[in-house]
């Protein structure tokens, strides 16, 4: 299930978010490179039997995690700082559930365009948002739930910069709200780049709300 190239993230017992590469599997270990804070980009030291939480995305956007610890450091003179995490059974990996992903309040533009079931595009706004899914204010209900559709929006990264994201989404619930409907939809296929650039904003969102004492993800 896991492979070389795999992009994950690692969480450690101290909160730190990081991602990292898978560089190399066997039998009984997994190789990966230095991760690199979500929030800040800089790379951070792991230390010997340090327990991480391992999470990755498989089979169409569906994310797996577990539990595991660093068994070995290698600083690699071509790669740069390398670890190896104890690689367990395959049962021990679990599926994690869509709410464990931080999710923030977010008021962004979207633009909603069909997928397989005709109707017409239109533009609205999300209420808040993950690295799973999305949360859109809409005037219709376009398609039926665990159908598919696709989504626009415009993320801003920083320093006056936005980065569009397209995205194919399932509808997995709806929830009236007065004259209109707020539609939950779980990503089904995002690219690395975009989940990535989407992962570092509600993280760096849910440390603002930290910093003000309004954190709403505990």
């Amino acid at each position: 299930m896991i492979e070389t190239g795999d992009l994950v993230m690692l969480a450690n017992q101290e909160d730190r978010q990081g991602r990292t590469k898978v560089t190399a599997v066997t039998n009984r270990l997994i190789w990966i490179e230095a991760p690199s804070e979500v929030s800040t980009l800089k790379t951070f030291i792991l230390s010997d039997q340090e327990q991480v939480g391992f999470y990755f995305f498989k089979e169409k956007g569906k994310l797996y995690g577990f539990e595991t610890e660093v068994v070995e450091r290698q600083n690699d003179p071509l790669r740069g700082q390398r670890y190896a995490l104890r690689r367990p059974k395959e049962e021990m990996i679990q599926r994690v559930q869509r709410r464990q992903f931080v999710r923030v309040p977010q008021l962004l533009d979207v633009a909603v365009h069909p997928h397989k079931t005709a109707f017409e595009p239109f533009t609205s706004v999300t209420l808040d948002l993950s690295a799973g899914g999305i949360l859109v204010l809409a005037n219709q209900i376009p398609i039926e739930v665990k159908d598919e559709l696709e989504l626009t929006f415009i993320l801003p990264t920083g320093d006056g910069v936005t980065h569009t994201v397209d995205v194919l989404a399932e509808l997995v619930r709806v929830d009236p709200r007065e004259t209109r409907y707020e539609l939950a939809f779980q990503f089904t296929r995002i690219n690395d780049r975009s989940r990535e650039l989407v992962l570092r904003h509600c993280y760096q969102a849910q440390m603002k709300n930290s910093r003000r004492g309004t954190n709403p993800f505990t």
